[in-house]
């Protein structure tokens, strides 16, 4: 989903730096599946700010001795500049605290984002929340995974956000990054006397390839790994028997993340129920296709 750290489309003609970029970064896969925790713009961005630094250092001489590079060399400052600021901002220089902006998403419109903030900020990692049970989802682009479970009779309300990871407060553009170990996630409250954890779980694997490491779809990158986290020892069991019932169906090994539940932070309140905002039905058992990029 990081849209705004991709498809940056380079044309060869441009010189310096430009003309030896790739022409394509690819959305938000990552420099190596295997393990690496660096996105692939994290790499792309670095590499452009180490290859216009290296131009510059000729440039500049030969514009101070009046040879016509002036075009070139503000290509190099420019395309510099703009690398550095993301690769900043993915790493949090200069983040802001948006967790005052979630107040406005509360259980009187199925949002669970206030609450979810309260949580982190303790450390807490609930379990229940008054007479319904909490769970946490990962499942590649959290917009589309929200929509998935918003649908669902017994889901009472959803918080999307980043979970399993090391970074506290992480925003959008840390978990692009793929240097602060999360993925995009869904924590949720539920109805037991309505739908099961174990439904749950299988509603989760039905919405991706169960046997793709760090994959969803179009999405790459361990920000994308897909995964149940269970919030109890209850849950733990019906996620292990979920796993099994996933297994017997793949000719290849399951690889989504089973691990306890870690401290879910919410993410930014623009990211919040995205695709119902955005006009897709969440009504529960709604028949459309969920469209996660609008």
């Amino acid at each position: 989903m990081c849209a705004e750290y991709t498809h940056m489309l380079v044309p060869a003609t441009l010189p310096g730096a430009l003309a030896r970029a790739p022409a394509v970064a690819p959305r938000a896969a990552v420099a190596c599946q295997a393990g690496l925790p660096i996105s692939l713009p994290t790499f792309l961005y670095a590499a452009i700010v180490a290859v216009s630094a290296n131009d510059l250092r000729s440039q500049v001489p030969a514009l101070l001795s009046g040879e016509p590079v002036l075009g070139s060399a503000a290509i190099n400052v420019g395309l510099g500049g703009y690398a550095v600021y993301n690769l900043a901002k993915m790493f949090g220089v200069g983040k802001t605290d948006f967790y005052d902006t979630l107040r406005s998403e509360d259980e009187a419109v199925g949002s669970l984002a206030a609450q979810a903030a309260a949580w982190a900020q303790a450390g807490e990692v609930p379990t229940g929340s008054g007479m319904y049970e909490v769970a946490t989802f990962a499942g590649g682009c959290f917009w589309g995974t929200e929509l998935h479970f918003q649908r669902i009779p017994g889901v009472v309300s959803t918080c999307v956000g980043y979970t399993q990871g090391a970074t506290a407060k992480p925003n959008y553009a840390e978990c692009c990054s793929g240097a602060t170990g999360h993925t995009e996630g869904l924590m949720l409250t539920f109805d037991p006397e309505v739908v099961t954890y174990d439904a749950l779980c299988d509603k989760l694997l039905s919405t991706v390839d169960s046997t793709a490491l760090n994959r969803v779809g179009n999405d790459m990158g361990t920000q994308y790994r897909h995964g149940i986290y269970p919030n109890s020892d209850a849950q733990a069991a019906a996620a292990k028997r979920a796993i099994e019932r996933e297994q017997a169906k793949q000719p290849r090994p399951v690889v989504t993340e089973v691990e306890r539940a870690a401290v879910f932070w919410p993410a930014e309140v623009y990211h919040q129920r995205y695709l119902q905002k955005g006009g897709q039905s969440a009504e529960k058992n709604a028949p459309q296709a969920v469209r996660c990029y609008g």
